[in-house]
């Protein structure tokens, strides 16, 4: 055998386990981007709960004897902080007598 095809072979055996390392490797590569492809890209949307009527954002304070009594209105009741104060305007309204007067469209800039 000549010098050439002893360097050749030699070169051969030094290489030959990275390059069958490599093979492998790709293969992973194109295993795990095949079973990403066929994975959903991203995960489904959630289903809010349904729109209730629009409401617009308001902030009082109150009195820390009122909002003890509030709290316990509420546990007493077992309604929300929301449908507590709904239900409250609603009965001081009727106590009023105040009539439900239409409500106005929404401008386009809000």
């Amino acid at each position: 055998m000549t010098n050439a095809r002893l360097t050749q072979l030699r070169r051969t055996t030094r290489t030959a386990p990275a390059r069958a390392q490599a093979r492998r490797a790709a293969q992973e590569k194109a295993a795990a981007a095949a079973a990403e492809a066929d994975a959903p890209a991203r995960r489904p949307r959630r289903i809010a709960r349904q729109r209730g009527p629009q409401r617009i954002q308001m902030s009082v304070r109150l009195l820390l004897e009122d909002d003890v009594r509030l709290d316990a209105a509420l546990e007493k009741t077992g309604l929300y902080l929301q449908d507590g104060v709904t239900e409250a305007l609603r009965l001081w309204f009727k106590k009023l007598k105040i009539p439900v007067l239409p409500v106005p469209e929404p401008s386009p800039r809000d």
